[in-house]
C-alpha cells in the first residue's frame, strides 16, 4: 500500500480488506510466499484501521471536554 492509499482508504474499507485477509490465511492453502504477502499487507491495514481509531478517540475526548467545559461555565 503506498502513503497515498493509506490516506483515503476509510476505516470500513481497511477493517474489511483485514478480514477477508485473515479468512485466507485460515481458510486456504497458501504458500509461505503468499503469506508473507498476506501478512504484510494485514500488518499495514492494522496501522490504518488503528489511525482511525485513535483519530475517532481523539475527537470523542475533545467533545467531551468541550462538553465538561461548557457545563462548569453554566
Amino acid at each position: 500500500m503506498t502513503k497515498k492509499e493509506d490516506d483515503i482508504i476509510s476505516f470500513e474499507e481497511a477493517f474489511s480488506k483485514l478480514q477477508k485477509i485473515v479468512e485466507k490465511l485460515e481458510n486456504e492453502t497458501v504458500n509461505l510466499e503468499q503469506a508473507l504477502t498476506l501478512f504484510k499487507e494485514g500488518r499495514d491495514l492494522l496501522k490504518i484501521c488503528d489511525q482511525h481509531l485513535n483519530t475517532a478517540e481523539n475527537k470523542i475526548r475533545t467533545i467531551d471536554e468541550m462538553n465538561q467545559d461548557q457545563g462548569n461555565a453554566s
